[in-house]
């Protein structure tokens, strides 16, 4: 089967139409336009979008609108997913999510972006996060579902249509985001903000890694990556000049200790768990 995707305007353009494309940038900016309504969560919630799955910690939460998933349409005006977070408290909207699915080897061309700008999913929408875990060879059948971000309300330095927003802790730390983030910088971050110590001992359950032999020796491991996480936090809010950065190398340190402590208690099968969950393809910067 395949799909046809046509870049959308504010009504929306069914699959299956000829195709009349705008360049992504036009999409992006025609999106952040029409969805700014949804800043309000409460309008989210009557327009149909329910909240799936966890709270992560570089993309926030899914509020996913099913039936634009089921039409399988792509419209500035109503994207299938919102992402919010809790910021001091309030809801706050960060961006939007595009899903298609295609069936085996068809492609989903026309779309906007595609295929470089759209990642696939190895497991569900709610597991939108998990870490990257290696998969066999698609059955001729097999239902693949891939997802287009796009960054409308909190800018990403790592560009406007990476999956992974690392910028998120620092907003949640009320710190300024340093202008070279990754990965690593970000999920040290995260284990004092939104959650993410608890987030990353769910993801290591989940996966059977974490379990009774073993429970009290990652509990510590992440209790050390929390506190050193709230020391870099402390760090960077008791330093002379309101606006000063968070301390970079710390905060690397902390992921680097942590990865360690892990390999040392779980061995390699830890490994998928440690790499960013979705790690940038290369030469794809964008603003």
């Amino acid at each position: 089967m395949s799909l046809l995707l046509v870049a959308a305007t504010a009504a929306g353009v069914a699959l299956g139409t000829p195709m009349r494309t705008s360049p992504l940038d036009s999409l992006a900016e025609e999106t952040a336009r029409l969805t700014s309504r949804y800043t309000d969560r409460r309008t989210a919630i009557a327009d149909g979008y329910r909240r799936i799955g966890s709270d992560f910690p570089s993309m926030g939460e899914h509020w996913l609108h099913a039936g634009v998933l089921i039409a399988q349409r792509v419209a500035a005006g109503r994207p299938t997913i919102l992402t919010y977070a809790s910021i001091d408290g309030t809801p706050t909207l960060l961006g939007v999510g595009f899903v298609v699915t295609t069936r085996g080897d068809s492609l989903a061309e026309g779309a906007p972006g595609w295929p470089d700008r759209w990642h696939e999913h190895s497991g569900l929408l709610s597991d939108e996060s998990g870490a990257g875990t290696a998969r066999g060879a698609p059955s001729p059948s097999e239902t693949k579902v891939w997802v287009l971000h796009i960054w409308t309300a909190l800018a990403n330095p790592a560009g406007r249509y990476e999956s992974d927003n690392w910028a998120l802790p620092f907003l949640r730390a009320g710190l300024p985001v340093p202008t070279h983030l990754d990965a690593d910088i970000g999920r040290a971050l995260a284990f004092a903000v939104g959650g993410g110590d608890e987030f990353f001992r769910r993801v290591l359950t989940d996966a059977g890694l974490r379990h009774g032999s073993n429970t009290a020796a990652v509990d510590a491991a992440i209790a050390r990556a929390r506190t050193g996480a709230e020391l870099a936090i402390a760090d960077a809010r008791s330093a002379a000049t309101v606006s000063s950065p968070v301390d970079l190398s710390a905060l690397r340190a902390v992921w680097s200790d942590f990865g360690a402590s892990l390999r040392t208690v779980i061995g390699p099968s830890v490994e998928p768990f440690l790499a960013p969950p979705h790690p940038a393809k290369a030469g794809h910067a964008h603003p």
